[in-house]
């Protein structure tokens, strides 16, 4: 082969592989997905708490519990996740001075290994078109 030839080949595939990332990532970036689900803690939703998305990729979601025991985590990269789950803080005062407060939901007094999203055990694989993911901790 003639040093011109591979020129072209190098060329041709350094085209090719710009027009797949091009084509990966759309024109805004990288495809993004929403995901909803609940979270449960020995078969109980949770009522209150911060769910983390962690990617080998170095991508970082995360989203409040809702009451109802759901969350919605947006801007999620598709690939293999890693996730988390916190306890909300539950505060026995008010700033104000006015004397303790009942806390609205009693805390799940979860695992601290849960905290984590490289020790709880929870692995999961977003896809392009996964919409829901329920996390049951056990």
């Amino acid at each position: 082969m003639q040093l011109n030839q591979i020129g072209r080949i190098a060329g041709l595939a350094l085209a090719f592989t710009a027009a797949m990332l091009v084509t990966a990532c759309g024109s805004n970036g990288p495809v993004k997905v929403t995901v909803k689900g609940s979270v449960t803690y020995k078969g109980k939703k949770m009522t209150s708490g911060i769910i983390t998305f962690n990617s080998d990729n170095g991508s970082y979601s995360a989203a409040s519990i809702m009451e109802d025991g759901t969350y919605i985590m947006t801007d999620v990269l598709p690939g293999e996740i890693g996730v988390g789950v916190m306890e909300s803080p539950q505060g026995s005062g008010s700033s104000s001075g006015e004397g303790p407060s009942k806390p609205a939901m009693p805390a799940a007094n979860l695992p601290q290994k849960f905290r984590d999203p490289s020790t709880s055990g929870l692995k999961f694989t977003v896809k392009v078109d996964t919409k829901e993911l329920d996390i049951k901790m056990d």
